[in-house]
């Protein structure tokens, strides 16, 4: 993959978490859309059947560009381990390409913490990216390494994140229009490398606008906007002072925008059709069914 592929690659990367194919010669991962759900709303969210599609685009300005619509679905929910979970489910369609599809299975808690949107990795339980010959879904088990659960470090640290709130605005899209909040969050993160005889630091940032509301289910997104950069500076060992200021490799920028949003009318794909609806759906399914009153016996006759 050249190094155009990846910055915009990395671009859909901070709006989406992503989980990589094991196939060798796919030049992009499966996006999984975890990272884009409204969060904030708590489990108003999860309503099994809610749907979004959007319609992706960017460009850098070393000419590469990106253009795919996805669609982000609560496909389903399960009791795993006695936690409840739900299933989002992820499809991305590249221009005449095949669908690409993904499933993730979420703990509920994510909902209890402040900063779900940078965490979303800890409360992954399940994971389907691929298929087998027989056409039914490999389920793959997440798990925390052993250093991961022993560790005492934040797993986001390092990355640098501001908020503002630009108040409401009305935004006009195909599908009518939107009093939204506009929000605007900028991540950044830089890293120092060295070899032989120079170093070089390397800092990548993000910043997005967002327009929020509760009129769009799932993610609340009516529309984003991206800018995203990678900047770098380097300098002999010893010499950090005639470093210069960060030069930009590249830039990319991309709109995602609204197609489509319902609480209906769209199926589920991966996860095994039992999990195709609410836990209160399924639990009445599997409770016993009441046994009818015995039968009084009937007083004899002489």
């Amino acid at each position: 993959m050249n190094r155009s592929r990846v910055l915009v690659t990395f671009l859909a990367a901070l709006l989406f978490a992503l989980t990589a194919r094991s196939a060798p010669a796919q030049e992009t991962p499966t996006l999984d859309a975890i990272g884009t759900l409204d969060y904030a709303r708590g489990r108003s969210i999860v309503k099994v059947g809610s749907w979004v599609t959007y319609h992706m685009k960017a460009r850098s300005e070393m000419g590469v560009t990106d253009d795919y619509t996805v669609t982000v679905l609560i496909a389903g929910e399960e009791e795993w381990w006695g936690e409840e979970c739900f299933w989002v489910e992820t499809w991305t369609q590249r221009g005449q390409g095949p669908e690409e599809t993904a499933a993730t299975l979420m703990s509920t808690a994510i909902f209890d913490d402040s900063l779900a949107a940078r965490h979303t990795l800890a409360y992954q339980r399940k994971r389907v990216a691929e298929i087998d010959e027989n056409g039914q879904p490999l389920v793959q088990t997440m798990r925390l390494g052993e250093s991961e659960i022993r560790s005492r470090t934040p797993p986001d640290r390092g990355l640098q994140a501001r908020t503002d709130t630009l108040g409401t605005d009305t935004l006009k899209t195909a599908l009518g229009d939107f009093v939204c909040l506009k929000v605007r969050t900028e991540q950044g993160m830089g890293t120092t490398a060295q070899s032989a005889d120079s170093s070089q630091y390397t800092e990548i940032r993000d910043v997005r606008v967002v327009y929020l509301t509760p009129q769009i289910p799932v993610t609340g997104r009516a529309r984003e906007e991206h800018d995203y950069s990678i900047s770098r500076r380097s300098w002999l060992v010893g010499r950090s002072q005639e470093s210069g200021p960060l030069r930009v490799m590249d830039r990319s920028k991309g709109v995602l925008e609204l197609v489509g949003y319902g609480t209906h009318g769209v199926e589920a794909k991966l996860i095994p059709v039992e999990f195709r609806r609410s836990l209160a759906e399924q639990r009445a399914a599997q409770a016993p069914k009441p046994r009818a009153p015995a039968a009084k016996p009937r007083p004899r006759t002489r």
